[in-house]
């Protein structure tokens, strides 16, 4: 099945977890439909959330958890969870014929890739956050190459293929790419909180949209994405500012809210920063302080540091400090419109199309061999 020259099978993209991990990987599989090719996608539970609208030709699930977390029975259940994954994607492989793999970070990517090395599938990682993540650096000594978003990759271990792609992003996002920014005459607030939202995100932005003056208040209208159970009162809370606002637990159309939005309030994970980037919007960015090795830290600072966005840790993300910045900003709409340009392009373009490329190539070594 997979030593021979074929290259007709589908390819599989493994991905899990959260947005941050599928929506790159929906990219990848849209642009590689648009060449012809077939697509198999792998991923857990939690990712299945996320794939509705996922271009795949065949999909199957396996389990997967993190071994990096808990204490010794925690990480014993975890390995177990992995080899199951493993003897999954075995099975699945050796019924379907895949040619080629990509993996995408979260763990259902390591039983998948694993899966596909023994199965002498060539394979690729590609990394969305400015740190490697932990599954993908158990990955990358095998894989024909490390695609990677930003153009500093932590973590990463000497010998890898490294090769900047940026991030892919889906065509709902691409299609914005460059959208004008709102007038200025109106001021248009989005705030949510990613997969991971906190109750901070329910609370701090209201209060402090309250406290700003009466004239930048009649100006103002808010989208705001809240977990469920917030929903209520944070409509409550704009209303009692007199500010007008939508407010719902999830926005299937967020790419086109941010392309309307002339600031945006979320945190900082890869697909958001670089969504952000691609359609050029300025933003205020918490980074989720549990995350990973800080990785979401590293993502900011690619637009922070170019003077993009501001980069507020949670630690200090409170009504006081928020006022502050909205107030600021909301004051002085040309700095917003500056902010927007300076995050404009700050990853690379063309992402989907790159990394397709990769896989391209990966598959003519494989036909040479």
């Amino acid at each position: 099945m997979s030593g021979g020259s074929n290259t007709s099978g589908p390819i599989v993209l493994a991905a899990g977890g959260t947005g941050g991990h599928m929506f790159p990987a929906e990219a990848l599989a849209q642009e590689l439909r648009r060449r012809g090719r077939s697509i198999l996608l792998v991923t857990d539970k939690r990712g299945a959330r996320y794939a509705e609208s996922f271009p795949a030709d065949g999909r199957f699930e396996i389990s997967a958890a993190t071994p990096s977390v808990g204490g010794p029975v925690a990480k014993a259940s975890a390995a177990i969870s992995i080899v199951r994954g493993l003897m999954t994607a075995r099975r699945e492989f050796k019924a379907r014929g895949p040619v080629a793999a990509v993996g995408f970070g979260g763990y259902p990517s390591l039983p998948a890739m694993k899966a596909a090395s023994m199965a002498k599938i060539p394979y690729g990682v590609h990394e969305q956050n400015a740190v490697l993540g932990r599954a993908n650096r158990m990955l990358v000594r095998g894989a024909a190459f490390t695609a990677h978003a930003f153009a500093t990759l932590e973590k990463c271990p000497a010998g890898a293929h490294r090769v900047e792609v940026g991030n892919p992003v889906r065509d709902a996002v691409a299609a914005l790419a460059g959208a004008n920014t709102p007038s200025a005459e109106a001021l248009r607030l989005l705030v949510f909180g990613g997969s991971q939202g906190a109750s901070i995100f329910s609370s701090a932005p209201v209060e402090a949209v309250t406290r700003l003056p009466e004239d930048i208040r009649a100006k103002l209208s808010v989208v705001h994405q809240a977990r469920e159970a917030d929903v209520e009162k944070v409509q409550m809370g704009y209303a009692r500012a007199g500010v007008a606002a939508e407010v719902a637990p999830f926005f299937k159309d967020l790419p086109d809210r941010m392309a309307a939005a002339s600031l945006v309030i979320s945190r900082s994970g890869a697909s958001t920063v670089t969504e952000l980037s691609t359609i050029g919007r300025a933003s205020i960015l918490v980074p989720l302080a549990i995350a990973m090795d800080d990785h979401q830290s590293a993502n900011a600072r690619v637009l922070s540091e170019a003077g993009g966005a501001l980069l507020l840790p949670e630690s200090r993300f409170n009504a006081d400090a928020l006022e502050t910045a909205l107030a600021t900003l909301f004051a002085n709409p040309e700095r917003l419109s500056a902010m927007a340009g300076k995050a404009r392009a700050r990853v690379k373009p063309n992402a989907a199309a790159a990394l397709a490329d990769l896989v391209e190539e990966m598959l003519e070594r494989r036909q040479a061999a």
